[in-house]
């Protein structure tokens, strides 16, 4: 496992807590955070509880969920923007959380970081803008 500096951990800590948090109050259950890549089961009632949200949702809204989903590498950031809890910039900064620190610590790569930056802001606004859209029917 990777040993992450102790600033990077506290402002992770202060940036994901709140979300963490929302979810057990919104849901009644605290998810179980992971360091593994391998990642690890979640308690069957959170587990439920989010598919009777997806199974509620419309198309149009799983259509943006799924996307969002994709995104973020996340199904916790989408439900947040789809209960309303996180908009478009709050979800990115939670997204890129990590990518920024090292950015911060080693530099932006030209070419590289920027067009990811830009590329995630295309992919979560263009969800959330058809989730709304979905709304106004």
């Amino acid at each position: 496992m990777m040993n992450l500096p102790k600033e990077f951990m506290e402002k992770q800590k202060e940036k994901i807590d709140p979300i963490l948090d929302w979810v057990n109050s919104e849901f009644g259950v605290k998810p179980v955070v992971y360091t593994s890549f391998l990642g690890g089961k979640q308690d069957e009632r959170l587990a439920k509880a989010v598919e009777t949200v997806l199974k509620d949702a419309n198309d149009y809204e799983l259509a943006s969920i799924d996307a969002m989903a994709a995104a973020a590498h996340s199904l916790v950031i989408p439900l947040a923007v789809f209960r309303g809890k996180l908009g478009v910039d709050e979800s990115i900064e939670l997204i890129r959380l990590e990518e920024d620190h090292q950015v911060d610590r080693w530099g932006l790569v030209e070419g590289g970081h920027d067009v990811d930056i830009a590329d995630l802001k295309v992919q979560m606004s263009s969800a959330v803008v058809f989730l709304q859209l979905s709304w106004l029917k």
